[in-house]
């Protein structure tokens, strides 16, 4: 129960990284009120701010200095997160901020100290942790419904051909630095290395992979990941290739989700290419698709669908800002601190250091 129900004025940084669908998903959350938007693109917050009635600024001191902003969400592109949280930590305002943490491991440790001086509680965005999915096979592997974990798997694989591949740019990671299109094992297997962090409570000891460099020829991206408990997890990446699934290996989606082309599905159909996650144990198997908000318990009995609670993607979204506004009202720690994004950063800058090296790292 909250200590109090005052409606958290939110301020949001960085309009071009915030979809209609976040907008929306946040607007529905009954305790916040989208108060200001802060971008550097004149026409982009005209158009934004009358679309969804906010003040719109394009410079966030301004936004301070002539709103009452009790949060913060950052939205600007990964490369940028350390230099908006730096300055905007003055305000002294609770920070929620998207994937990854940082475009380095440097930044994100930077951002932390400079969070902790400012006494400014600072929420890593884990948005897949607040799917109805997600948080139920959280709950069976906590129970134990599984058993020992030895395996966790996801992939995706489809695209138009290489002349298709869109990376994510230098206006999003480092040049040079890990990177890549927004399919990928950074922009979103980074979603994967938190959760399987989360299901297993224990940490990555080693890593062996290969992933796509920012503005540098795009191939196909895998990793894998031994575990402090003796799990392993795999992930593999490639959208500059075609899908190999056929029609009807798909399912019924009843949540939204974003194509390897970027193009947004908003579910309540049939979906061909589901993304899905498989985690297996030593009495049970689980077979998660996150987005299509279904859920499957395989055992020796054969598969058994899971009932779900139904706020499937954009519900995520809504959910985890509810979560960043309940630590703010009750004065407690953030759900995901921000040490949790540090972490998995720390993985995926492994990965790249075992590409380089061409060795297992050890954690």
């Amino acid at each position: 129960m909250a200590k109090h129900n005052k409606v958290i004025n939110i301020g949001l940084i960085g309009l071009g990284g915030v979809s209609q669908v976040h907008l929306a998903a946040y607007q529905s959350v009954k305790t916040a009120r989208i108060t200001a938007g802060v971008d550097i693109i004149k026409e982009r917050v005209a158009m934004m701010a009358e679309y969804w009635n906010f003040a719109g600024y394009m410079d966030y001191h301004d936004m301070f200095n002539k709103e009452t902003i009790d949060a913060v969400v950052v939205c600007v592109p990964c490369r940028y997160h350390r230099e908006v949280v730096e300055t905007i930590a003055e305000y002294g305002k609770p920070i929620l901020i998207e994937k990854p943490l940082a475009g380095t491991v440097a930044d994100a440790k930077a951002m932390i100290e400079t969070c902790k001086q400012q006494n400014v509680p600072l929420m890593y965005g884990a948005s897949y942790r607040f799917l109805p999915a997600t948080m139920k096979a959280k709950e069976m592997i906590d129970d134990n419904v599984l058993g020992e974990i030895s395996l966790m798997m996801e992939w995706s694989i489809g695209g138009q051909g290489r002349e298709s591949f869109k990376d994510l740019g230098p206006h999003h990671y480092y040049p040079g630095s890990f990177g890549g299109s927004g399919m990928g094992l950074v922009d979103h297997g980074i979603h994967l290395i938190d959760l399987f962090r989360w299901f297993l409570k224990s940490e990555v000891v080693s890593v062996y992979g290969k992933g796509n460099i920012s503005g540098g020829t795009p191939g196909s991206e895998h990793a894998s990941l031994i575990f402090a408990n003796g799990a392993t997890a795999h992930l593999i990446y490639n959208d500059i290739s075609f899908t190999s699934n056929i029609e009807s290996e798909g399912i019924y989606s009843w949540g939204g989700s974003w194509e390897p082309d970027g193009t947004l599905n908003m579910g309540g159909g049939w979906e061909s290419h589901p993304g899905s996650i498989r985690i297996h144990g030593s009495n049970g198997a689980l077979r998660i698709y996150h987005y299509a908000n279904q859920l499957f318990h395989f055992d020796k009995d054969g598969p058994h669908p899971i009932t779900l609670q139904h706020r499937p993607m954009p519900g995520n979204f809504s959910i985890q800002l509810e979560s960043f506004i309940d630590a703010i009202q009750n004065d407690e720690p953030m759900k995901v601190p921000a040490k949790e994004g540090l972490k998995s950063l720390e993985v995926i800058e492994a990965i790249y250091k075992s590409m380089e090296t061409q060795t297992i790292v050890t954690m």
